[in-house]
């Protein structure tokens, strides 16, 4: 009988490396994915935040304003420095994008290699 459970053991001992093997190069995009997913919600929270700044002037600038001409140029000014600043955040996702490409393609030639 004992000699049964210890081949067992041994059985249910290689089928979890066996596991433990074929998951380990999914790790290196888990890791890259997870990144990516902090780095995009990081900047989707900014984005929000420039966005909530900007609209929180407009109300102010129309609230505290007495003439319609300063108060429409304030607020041109305003959006067009809101638009310049979501370029530059346009930006930043395109770089964010190669950076995550890079990455990806790092984690491919790794887990290529370790196949070889």
């Amino acid at each position: 009988m004992n000699n049964i459970t210890e081949t067992m053991n041994d059985q249910v001992k290689q089928m979890m490396e066996m596991q433990a093997r074929a998951i380990e190069p999914m790790r290196a995009f888990a890791v890259v994915a997870a990144d990516a997913v902090e780095q995009l919600a990081r900047k989707n929270y900014a984005v929000a935040g420039d966005v909530l700044e900007s609209t929180t002037k407009q109300v102010h600038l129309t609230a505290s304003g007495k003439d319609l001409t300063e108060v429409a140029t304030a607020q041109a000014a305003e959006a067009k420095a809101l638009v310049e600043l979501m370029n530059t955040r346009a930006s930043e996702y395109a770089d964010l994008a190669k950076q995550v490409s890079s990455k990806v393609k790092e984690a491919t030639e790794s887990v290529a290699a370790s196949y070889k």
